[in-house]
């Protein structure tokens, strides 16, 4: 047994291992390892991973969208008042215009009453 010892004292000498250069200074040396790369952090909102800058002109896009979308609403809304308005002027004048041909046809009627009353020729007499 020892000149077993004796063998493997002496055939092993230290065994040097060369580590491979790689971009982070080491390589795994097991073949099924990959590479590490940098994490990929998904969970974050695209709003914190674009810069401030690009964010400030993304904003400043969506605010002059918003403007002229307002702009744009603001004046659909000032013609449909418009319409309405002139839909309401158009049936007060002709409720006016009514009311006005009532109170003549009435007058008329009075005044056609007293005529004939005046000439004896109301209801009370021929009637």
């Amino acid at each position: 047994m020892t000149s077993i010892n004796a063998e493997a004292s002496s055939s092993t000498s230290p065994v040097t291992v060369s580590v491979a250069a790689s971009r982070n200074g080491r390589t795994p040396g097991k073949a099924h390892k990959s590479e590490k790369t940098a994490v990929k952090r998904s969970y974050i909102s695209n709003s914190v991973k674009t810069p401030f800058e690009k964010r400030r002109e993304q904003d400043k896009a969506k605010a002059a969208m918003k403007a002229v979308e307002q702009e744009l609403k603001d004046d659909k809304q000032a013609d449909h008042d418009r319409k309405v308005s002139i839909i309401k002027e158009r049936r007060e004048r002709a409720a006016e215009k009514q009311r006005m041909e009532d109170m003549r046809a009435k007058m008329s009627a009075k005044k056609l009453q007293r005529m004939k009353k005046r000439q004896g020729r109301s209801k009370k007499i021929s009637g």
